[in-house]
């Protein structure tokens, strides 16, 4: 099965997000409108031409596709790139970077390894930024908001004629102010204790979160490896804001129908908004 391909609704616009997940086979999350791809799981011909990649933890489900992102810039002579990483791993991913470099017997790849932790902002053009939270897995993991920045007219001067603002911001008036817009958090691997420690990230517009198991005896798993069962996240469903959820990361001891299938039973009839996966069988 290829990768699933959405086009969500937000205040920016539509935002295309292209991607596949199945827990310990591979996450990879392509953003292409920003040049952006959240954990590179997987090698897929999309993954090169994105020119900021975030790596969330360094699970090999993860991060499998990195060296092929890298080779590939490389062999296509693409311009440097940037990858962000937990800055608890970001010595061991250089070196892994440097190896595979080597082992190719050509110059070392051009991308700028960028540590971050849990309250770190990277901008990634005028208008986006990226920030970074930690989350509830059993090794350093981050997950990631997408934050639109954009401009608006004081409300303080709504209803004034266009003349009068003209004249007051030749003035000297500020007459703007900047509004960010959380447009998407993607919560990686984690547990259910994160949306209870950090409740805003379900009020980004979409929401990305993983859950990995769904039968009643798979709770005691989902809980030995920080994962989030079906059950610890049906409580949230009514209280989250967002315009979209998306989950992601199921086990393989569901086939994907049965997933589906669980979604459609447990899951829709208890959240507002609208309902997505990522979830794919990978060949």
């Amino acid at each position: 099965m290829g990768l699933r391909r959405l086009v969500l609704t937000t205040s920016w616009g539509g935002l295309q997000l292209v991607g596949g997940s199945r827990a310990g086979e591979g996450t990879v999350l392509l953003l292409p409108q920003l040049d952006l791809a959240f954990d590179p799981g997987r090698a897929v011909r999309g993954l090169p031409p994105m020119r900021t990649v975030f790596a969330s933890h360094g699970h090999l489900d993860h991060i499998g596709g990195l060296g092929y992102w890298a080779s590939q810039r490389y062999l296509n002579s693409m311009p440097p790139a940037a990858l962000l990483v937990p800055a608890a791993v970001e010595d061991d991913v250089r070196s892994l970077l440097g190896t595979l470099a080597r082992l190719e017997g050509g110059r070392p790849y051009e991308i700028e390894v960028i540590p971050v932790d849990d309250g770190t902002r990277h901008r990634l053009r005028r208008d986006i930024s990226l920030g970074f939270f930690s989350t509830d897995h059993w090794v350093p993991t981050l997950g990631a908001t997408v934050t639109w920045h954009r401009r608006r007219l004081r409300p303080a001067l709504a209803g004034l004629a266009e003349t009068e603002i003209a004249r007051r911001r030749l003035a000297g008036e500020e007459v703007t102010e900047e509004v960010a817009v959380d447009l998407l958090s993607y919560c990686a691997d984690s547990g259910p204790r994160l949306l209870d420690d950090r409740p805003e990230i379900a009020a980004s517009e979409i929401l990305l979160v993983e859950c990995s198991f769904f039968a009643a005896g798979d709770r005691e798993r989902a809980a030995r490896y920080s994962h989030t069962h079906l059950e610890d996240l049906l409580p949230h469903l009514p209280r989250m804001s967002c315009r979209h959820l998306v989950l992601l990361h199921a086990s393989r001891r569901y086939r994907l129908r049965e997933v589906e299938a669980y979604l459609d039973a447990e899951v829709r009839p208890r959240f507002p908004g609208e309902l997505h996966h990522l979830n794919v069988d990978w060949e």
